[in-house]
């Protein structure tokens, strides 16, 4: 029972160390999102994921988009420009095949005595992994926006606060 307990604990530690939140800024080209100011009132406003999902990078970088207006202190943002790439890699089955040779030693006894043998043993090994694990893609999504302040001017532009309300849930899940 104390190794099993052990085991779960070890194992709870390690899954919790090796998630990391999907909502974060990126370092070195790492997943997140990132920025860059072209002029007074617009930005290219980048995020990157591993997902399946091509909706989740766009709603984080509306996210952050949203918040980078408020932080500049504007109320609304348009986007005048949106790129996805989607970049999907396929992994492999792996195989692999073990071959060993050991001596293995046998004991037979009587009444009286014992006698020892050993005798040349080889065991082969075969396994094949068919895991889908990794069908994850990279999905990097590039908005470029304009912001501006006071009543929104058309129905294709984004008040901050609303994408702030609806989108800020998604980014602590």
């Amino acid at each position: 029972m104390k190794t099993i307990m052990i085991f779960l604990s070890i194992t709870i530690l390690l899954a919790g160390c090796t998630s990391k939140p999907d909502y974060r800024a990126a370092t070195n080209g790492s997943a997140g999102h990132s920025e860059q100011k072209i002029s007074e009132d617009r930005y290219r406003v980048q995020f990157k994921i591993y997902s399946n999902s091509v909706a989740d990078a766009t709603d984080f970088a509306l996210l952050r988009s949203a918040q980078l207006t408020q932080q500049e202190g504007f109320d609304w943002f348009l986007i005048t420009s949106k790129e996805t790439f989607i970049e999907s890699t396929k992994t492999q089955p792996a195989t692999s095949i073990g071959l060993s040779q050991n001596r293995q030693t046998l004991r037979q006894c009587g009444l009286l005595t014992c006698d020892t043998y050993q005798r040349p043993s080889t065991q082969m090994d075969a396994s094949i992994s068919l895991s889908s694990q990794n069908d994850r893609k990279e999905v990097n999504t590039v908005l470029d926006i304009r912001m501006g302040k006071g009543m929104k001017p058309n129905d294709d532009s984004y008040h901050a606060q609303d994408v702030i309300d609806n989108l800020g849930n998604k980014a602590t899940e």
